[in-house]
Formats: C-alpha cells, sequence, structure tokens
C-alpha cells in the first residue's frame, strides 16, 4: 500500500510538471484520476484519440444533466494507470495536443 502511494505521488509530480498552469490543473489530494478543463471534453477527447493516441473519458459521460446543464461537459478525465514512463509520454501529448 505504501509502495502504492510513491507511485501515484510520482505521477502527481510528473503530472504537475506537464500540466501546471494549463486546463485548470491542480494535484488532487488523492486517487487516480486527472480532471482537466479543455472547454468542450467530447471535442477534447475525440483529437486527443485522432492525433496523439490518448482515450480518455469526456466529462459529460460521468455527470447528469441537471435542467439542461451537464457540469462535467467542459471536462475530460484521464486516469493515471500506466508506469511513469508512459504517463509521462501521454500527459506530454495531451498538453502539446491540446
Amino acid at each position: 500500500m505504501v509502495a502504492n502511494r510513491a507511485i501515484y505521488a510520482a505521477k502527481y509530480e510528473i503530472a504537475e510538471e506537464i500540466l501546471a498552469g494549463r486546463f485548470g490543473y491542480y494535484s488532487p489530494q488523492g486517487g487516480f484520476y486527472l480532471w482537466l478543463d479543455v472547454g468542450d471534453g467530447e471535442a477534447a477527447a475525440r483529437t486527443l484519440w485522432a492525433e496523439a493516441g490518448i482515450r480518455v473519458i469526456p466529462g459529460t459521460y460521468l455527470a447528469r444533466n441537471v435542467d439542461g446543464y451537464n457540469p462535467g461537459a467542459g471536462y475530460i478525465r484521464l486516469a493515471l494507470v500506466h508506469d511513469l514512463e508512459t504517463t509521462r509520454e501521454a500527459l506530454t501529448r495531451i498538453r502539446d495536443t491540446l
């Protein structure tokens, strides 16, 4: 458990290095998801898949419409589930593509 937390801490350090000041990034206190404010989550997910080979989930797919508004619509959610090298490469591609 301690080793796993250390790995995720290292992934968040990588994310901070690559995404700081972009897409509303902040380092969460726990978990393994990042939520990035990209304006249009569906369009960003399509772009990342087509141009960078990165799969993310549009935030709109994970939230419920309330009075015609979906609070997740402007976001993408990405999971930090790969090794450190793959995580660094993916986050760099996301930054450079969007």
